[in-house]
């Protein structure tokens, strides 16, 4: 049924490959790949059934788990890696950017113990909001992984003890229960890190890989290799070769089952890279979606490693295999990386370009290499104090390498220290944020403006032609990002009426400007800056725009950010603009923000404090507005 060479299944690195290509893009180019989540499951499922495969293995030949020999390549497996990032990404925030600092004593402590996700989950930390990225966050992968490493020896123990082939329906069972946990819990509309993160919630993909690790023992168990070599043929030099006689004849179902398989596991992956390339964050993907993808991940594993499959070919492609094989240190330092660069590439090249992306990929290459040479394989063949401490065999290169980790990991051991006891409690935009705040409630309620109190003269019918509108004829509407321009705004339009909040929707918005207007204190200019935190949609929009009737000027301003839904956010605002051009105007924030990164905070979405290129973008799109004949 399955190829195996040393041990190892042909193709499942490629596949590993292909999931860490999907993760890496949704986690630094979500627009490009919204439903790169799905990686994850494909993982999840490799790794239950390797982990299985492992166990049962060693259940049908010594009948034992060997538990010493298992948790002993486990630790080794994932903690050196993790002892050589941790600490060199916190000195590297202690070094150059502070935010990454912030809560970072609790994400070291809870990634060391393996329960990371739930305290994500306990602190309201949304993997799918990165206004405020977290520097392990993706670390709740791993805090699963180990939680599931403690208890699948056991659900092996009982399949191995039941010996049947019903023993199968104990992973599929707990599957089942875990997928309808996820349906279940998920609330429409609501942040679903809960069922995302949850061990409870999120184990359909490890226990169908354990099903599948015992299908695939059982059937070695039953139709064990034989060596195909069974003679020599002699030649009349006196030389002989060996010949392969036919292989024995299979049933008509395993035939039937090595035909087809390497079709369904193409049509798999076919399916998994549509659903990478259009999934979205929502209502499906968790209701049906993930549970979907790991199906799809045990049918792509079964028909590659199934013997003579077609798929091995393409799954052996050297790049993809690569990536594969070295995939968890990827994972491990990707994320991090990508948060640095995203606050230090644009202050090396304020230029437009992919330089954060480009500067993520050459770093990572260098810290997975470094990784795997310094102390992956070391600890995978040796062991993880071999890592440290060479003391049994050690060549002069293998003390070279010790003593190079020993001086990384002094130097960074001693700088994580630093960072964790000089770690701030916010970001340094959310100290900006706040001032805002604090700055535009003092100046609405010295206008009067946040009271209500100050009520303008009616609209006046619009003239011929426009004019540049000044504050006391502005009223503006938004999220962070607008607070964070709000002094900009303020200075470039004396006088206007802000309103402007965190995390604030479209829904939100339109709910405030109703309110304006029925207390009659909306003035003629309403600006709207709602598309950073959610997907906005046309009926959301018309109710706007009937709210300011015929009299005002909407002017929409778009979002700028690397999530799912501010690309098509965007292109609904530009084209209701486009279909109301005579009232409503379109600024384009995503292209001004683009053209100018290093006025953006660390998080790449919100504008430094004193900046006033928000503000700018605005005058000089309503100024070019007016120009074309309005």
């Amino acid at each position: 049924m399955a190829t195996a060479v040393h041990g190892r299944y042909i193709g499942v690195n490629g596949i590993k490959g292909l999931a860490i290509i999907a993760i890496v893009l949704y986690h630094t180019q979500q627009q490009m790949l919204p439903g790169g989540f799905y990686g994850v499951d494909v993982f999840f499922t490799i790794s239950g059934f390797l982990i299985g495969i492992s166990l049962l293995r060693s259940l049908f030949n010594t009948g034992s788990l060997r538990l010493d020999r298992y948790i002993t390549k486990r630790a080794a497996r994932l903690y050196p890696a993790l002892f050589f990032m941790v600490p060199i990404m916190v000195s590297v925030g202690w070094l150059y950017d502070h935010d990454i600092l912030v809560s970072i004593r609790n994400q070291i402590i809870t990634v060391l113990l393996g329960c990371y996700n739930w305290y994500a989950i306990a602190g309201g930390q949304s993997y799918f909001d990165q206004m405020n990225p977290q520097v392990f966050r993706h670390l709740w992968f791993i805090s699963v992984l180990m939680q599931f490493y403690v208890i699948v020896p056991l659900i092996t123990w009982l399949m191995w003890r039941i010996r049947r082939a019903s023993a199968v329906c104990i992973p599929l069972i707990l599957a089942a229960i875990s997928g309808v946990l996820m349906w279940v819990l998920y609330t429409p509309g609501a942040d679903p890190t809960r069922v995302y993160f949850g061990t409870d919630t999120h184990g359909f993909g490890l226990m169908l890989g354990v099903a599948l690790a015992w299908l695939v023992i059982r059937y070695e168990q039953r139709h064990p290799r034989l060596p195909r070599i069974v003679r020599t043929v002699p030649y009349p030099d006196g030389t002989s070769v060996p010949v392969a006689l036919p292989k024995v004849p299979q049933p008509i179902r395993i035939r039937m089952w090595r035909a087809i398989a390497p079709l369904l596991a193409f049509i798999s992956l076919v399916i998994l890279v549509v659903m990478t390339i259009a999934g979205k964050q929502n209502d499906f993907a968790f209701r049906g979606g993930i549970m979907l993808a790991s199906v799809l991940a045990v049918v792509l594993i079964a028909g590659t490693i199934c013997e003579d499959s077609w798929m091995q070919d393409l799954m052996v492609f050297l790049p993809l295999a690569g990536l594969g094989k070295y995939s968890y240190g990827i994972y491990l330092w990707h994320w991090p990386l990508w948060i640095v660069s995203l606050a230090v590439a644009p202050q090396i090249i304020p230029a437009r370009g992919p330089w954060p992306l480009l500067m993520t990929a050459i770093l990572t290459a260098i810290a997975a290499t470094a990784s795997w040479i310094l102390v992956e394989r070391p600890a995978g063949v040796r062991s993880a104090l071999f890592v440290i401490l060479p003391i049994h065999n050690a060549t002069p290169g293998h003390i070279v390498r010790a003593v190079i980790v020993d001086v990384l990991v002094a130097v960074s051991v001693f700088g994580c220290v630093q960072g964790v006891a000089h770690a701030p409690t916010q970001t340094v935009m959310q100290q900006e944020l706040e001032e805002q705040a604090r700055r535009l409630e003092a100046e609405q309620q010295r206008t009067g403006d946040l009271l209500r109190n100050d009520v303008p003269e009616p609209p006046q019918p619009p003239q011929p032609r426009y004019t540049m509108p000044t504050g006391d004829q502005i009223t503006a509407v938004g999220d962070s990002v607008m607070l964070a321009s709000s002094q900009g705004l303020s200075a470039v339009f004396p006088g206007i009426q802000i309103d402007a909040d965190v995390s604030r929707s479209m829904i939100a918005g339109a709910s405030i400007i109703k309110n304006d207007v029925a207390s009659g204190t909306l003035r003629q200019w309403v600006f709207v800056g709602l598309g950073t935190n959610t997907a906005a949609n046309t009926g959301q929009l018309d109710t706007i725009y009937n709210q300011l009737g015929p009299d005002r000027i909407m002017v929409l301003i778009n979002a700028h950010g690397d999530r799912s839904w501010i690309g098509p956010t965007n292109q609904v605002l530009s084209d209701y603009a486009n279909a109301h051009n005579n009232n409503v105007i379109l600024v384009d924030w995503d292209a001004a923000a683009n053209a100018n990164p290093q006025v953006l905070g660390s998080d790449g979405i919100h504008p430094k404090g004193g900046s006033d290129l928000y503000a700018q973008t605005v005058k000089q799109t309503i100024s070019d507005w007016i120009a074309n004949t309005h």
